[in-house]
């Protein structure tokens, strides 16, 4: 894992994990579903004014150019949840959630891909999951019957 650039914007200092039991989602954006929305896993790290500061784990970039940051704390919009998809996987713990931060950074993905994103290292990232039993097969079949993110496709 290596630490965010500055653009895009973590407050993990100011607003880091703790060690409670929190409830984790993914977060796709807008409400249709599509093949190149953003999606992500995330976990409310606290509040700022009323809005919520959500502990994110994603692929960031777009095609062909892709990378995978940890942590990363983004303050988040106060509608995000009404505008977006929101989707629950668990409850977790501290340790749960260090183990899926974990897993992340092991997903493998081609930063120069233009065939595989987001969806795709989501989805591989939730199968790990489940074969690490932080999530049932079950859960992961659900989740995806919610949004079928993408199987792998071989590189061009």
């Amino acid at each position: 894992m290596s630490a965010p650039p500055r653009f895009l914007g973590s407050v993990h200092t100011e607003y880091p994990d703790d060690d409670s039991v929190k409830d984790v989602t993914i977060h796709a954006a807008g409400k249709e579903i599509s093949s190149d929305r953003h999606v992500l896993l995330q976990w409310l790290n606290g509040t700022k004014d009323d809005v919520p500061v959500t502990q994110v784990v994603q692929l960031t970039g777009q095609a062909g150019n892709y990378n995978y940051y940890a942590p990363v704390v983004k303050l988040r919009s106060a509608d995000t949840n009404i505008r977006n998809q929101v989707i629950p996987v668990g409850m977790f713990s501290r340790a749960q959630r260090d183990q899926i931060l974990h897993l992340a950074s092991q997903v493998e993905f081609r930063k120069t891909s233009t065939v595989n994103n987001c969806r795709v290292w989501l989805r591989e990232l939730l199968q790990t999951m489940a074969d690490n039993k932080l999530i049932t097969q079950a859960k992961f079949e659900e989740i995806i019957k919610v949004d079928p993110l993408q199987i792998r496709q071989q590189e061009q």
